[in-house]
């Protein structure tokens, strides 16, 4: 009996995890006078129904586009579930500084979970850090979706308006 026989699965994971580069989308802060871009990404080595990523060609890629920090916002289930459970060990060995902040997908961070996120970006940002959040699967996704029909710069339909508050939400300096 040949190995291969029963063991296909990590053959045909290699040649799928090779069909799509890894996409990092750059948003512009500008709306709240800031020059930076925040990076929004999709799970780096997710292996989860049909997606087929490689964690190693991810995190490159990442290092790639010198990304020096990374907010995770997934639960360590979450992690477990796309099957990337050393995701944070390898950031770290990798020399990213990680923001791990947990809250379960689909729902959102609690006020003062919240308040800290924004307090840590708000200085990775200041300190011209090259910043990336990833979710699980659903925003990142959906935004790389959409990269190839619109710009973030101005998306249709998508009235840029800056009220009093924008300042006030993510506490940048003039």
């Amino acid at each position: 009996m040949r190995t291969s026989e029963f063991d296909s699965s990590s053959e045909e994971e290699v040649e799928e995890e090779q069909l799509t580069p890894f996409h990092i989308s750059w948003l512009p802060l500008s709306i709240v006078e800031c020059s930076q871009y925040l990076g929004i990404c999709a799970l780096p080595g997710c292996k989860y129904k049909d997606i087929r990523r490689s964690l190693e060609k991810d995190v490159d890629e990442l290092q790639n586009q010198g990304v020096q920090d990374v907010f995770v916002f997934c639960t360590r289930g979450e992690l477990n579930k796309y099957r990337v459970p050393s995701l944070l060990e390898v950031y770290l060995q990798r020399g990213f500084t990680v923001h791990h902040t947990p809250f379960p997908d689909g729902d959102v961070p609690e006020l003062e979970q919240c308040c800290h996120i924004l307090k840590k970006l708000q200085v990775c940002l200041e300190n011209n850090r090259r910043t990336v959040i990833h979710r699980c699967l659903s925003a990142a996704s959906a935004l790389s979706n959409n990269d190839a029909k619109q710009s973030h710069r101005n998306p249709q339909g998508a009235p840029r308006r800056r009220s009093n508050t924008d300042r006030e939400a993510i506490q940048l300096p003039p």
